[in-house]
């Protein structure tokens, strides 16, 4: 065998492994993805069940849901979003935290992945590279708006080209670098487990008992999870196929849609969101609710925050003019 063929052989065996194990991350991610998305709806079946057959919910477990709801989705919101991914307002490390903490409890995806994935959402938005528009499968002549719509919403989790495109992480290099959020990314499984044992815990201890445990556990766990779920990921399906677009020059599809204003904290203004990407506040007009920017004002206040980016009633009146 000559000495070329031994390189080219070498090369093919590197090319093979290579392939093998892009093959074995793909299949990991696969059935992670289907954890993500089977585990909280079959707990909250489980919930609606019990509920039928003499096991409601009781005060705690409703409580340890509107509590745990409310914490996560700020931490997804106000952390993952507005803080990690747009930097939009600075805060303490406390606080950072926090708030990476939160967001690792919603079981949306370890915090750098998730701002990496947001951050390629508004470079590529609703064109090709876009993890999740609902648009990428539909032409003038076939909208094929279902299968967009299921894609965005849950089913980009499923393909490796949305959650691991190549170079994907080359967009977060500032949070490579920051220690503490490198260290609270590498330990999202714990946090994850932290905000499924904690409401279980807290459950049997007001509670008593398994019964009480296990309603912490479905209530202020996995349906609360869902739900978080649902509700944040309508912002990819959506907010990005009904709605009103108030700066309709806005180069992408994205919709603000009035049902999911408050249940997601302010983000339901997301074709705001999408005009004025770098604002730490989404709800523009003075009547516009926008929860997580009054949580980011109230930390302002208390001397917590700082650095807010906003945007001025000028800018909004330019980008109005001049929509491209």
């Amino acid at each position: 065998m000559s000495d070329e063929s031994i390189v080219m052989s070498d090369e093919n065996m590197d090319t093979m492994i290579i392939h093998t194990r892009l093959s074995r991350v793909a299949s990991t991610d696969r059935r992670l993805a289907l954890v993500v998305v089977l585990l909280p709806f079959l707990g909250t079946l489980a919930a609606i069940a019990l509920a039928f057959n003499g096991l409601p919910p009781t005060i705690t477990s409703i409580v340890l849901f509107a509590v745990l709801y409310s914490a996560t989705m700020l931490g997804v919101e106000c952390g993952y979003h507005r803080l990690f991914a747009h930097r939009s307002f600075k805060t303490t490390k406390v606080i950072e935290a926090i708030l990476a903490i939160f967001g690792s409890m919603a079981f949306q995806g370890p915090l750098i992945w998730w701002a990496a994935t947001h951050r390629r959402h508004h470079q590529y938005s609703d064109t090709e590279g876009d993890a999740h528009s609902p648009h990428l499968f539909s032409t003038n002549e076939n909208p094929n708006l279902w299968r967009g719509f299921i894609h965005s919403h849950m089913g980009w989790l499923f393909s490796q080209e949305s959650t691991r495109p190549a170079k994907w992480a080359s967009n977060v290099k500032d949070l490579y670098r920051e220690q503490l959020m490198y260290s609270l990314h590498m330990n999202y499984y714990f946090w994850l487990l932290l905000g499924l044992i904690l409401p279980a815990a807290i459950g049997g201890m007001v509670d008593g008992g398994w019964q009480g445990a296990l309603l912490g556990f479905l209530w202020g766990g996995l349906v609360r999870i869902f739900f978080v779920h649902h509700l944040f990921w309508s912002l990819n399906s959506f907010c990005h196929l009904v709605g009103h677009s108030a700066f309709p020059g806005v180069n992408d599809r994205s919709r603000n849609v009035l049902f999911l204003v408050l249940p997601t904290f302010g983000q339901g203004w997301h074709n705001n969101h999408h005009a004025f990407p770098a604002s730490a506040k989404c709800g523009l007009a003075w009547w516009q609710i926008d929860i997580t920017w009054w949580v980011i004002k109230t930390l302002s206040v208390l001397g917590l925050a700082w650095d807010l980016r906003r945007v001025t009633p000028e800018q909004i009146e330019m980008r109005l003019r001049n929509p491209h």
